[in-house]
């Protein structure tokens, strides 16, 4: 027996198998956004307190509230390759293996929050432009004249070197 979903997207649209597969690529959208961002948040959690693995999955849980929860088999592979590159270091504390961040961690760090900031506005933009025909006016997806912040709020005051505090939304973006 196949069984069929009803989504009910408004309170009289009522789709089945049309809108299961919108569903589906959406999903899929999201998991690969959210596996382009690893690397990044993974460093980010480092960089704010060395931890170790399991606690680098907790955090994610925690901030994405509970929304997204990346596999050890994600996460692990990602702390293989910034220690084999030199970005973090580990040393086995308490039966774990606890990773920091080292200087060349912070540059690249540096380097991938600003490149990630200019994704952002590009996306921003393109979708913009596409749902609105608009070039410049990014203020329906959230951000104003092609500036990505923080929810919304004005950046906080950082050191030069140190990126702003980005913070996981609740679908883990």
């Amino acid at each position: 027996m196949v069984q069929k979903r009803l989504y009910i997207t408004s309170s009289t649209d009522i789709s089945s198998d049309d809108n299961v597969g919108v569903q589906i690529m959406e999903e899929k959208m999201d998991i690969e956004i959210r596996r382009a961002f690893l690397k990044y948040i993974v460093l980010k959690i480092i960089k704010d307190k060395p931890t170790h693995g399991y606690d680098i999955i907790k955090t994610v849980k925690l901030r994405s509230n509970g929304r997204w929860t990346p596999s050890a088999g994600s996460v692990y592979p990602i702390l293989e390759s910034l220690e084999s590159n030199s970005c973090i270091r580990s040393e086995d504390i308490e039966r774990r293996k606890v990773y920091s961040i080292t200087p060349r961690g912070v540059a690249a760090l540096d380097r991938m929050t600003q490149k990630k900031l200019e994704l952002l506005n590009e996306m921003s933009r393109i979708i913009n432009s596409v749902t609105e025909g608009n070039d410049n006016n990014c203020a329906d997806v959230g951000v104003g004249a092609g500036n990505i912040q923080d929810e919304g709020r004005q950046p906080e005051a950082t050191h030069e070197s140190e990126p702003p505090n980005l913070k996981i939304d609740e679908d883990g973006r």
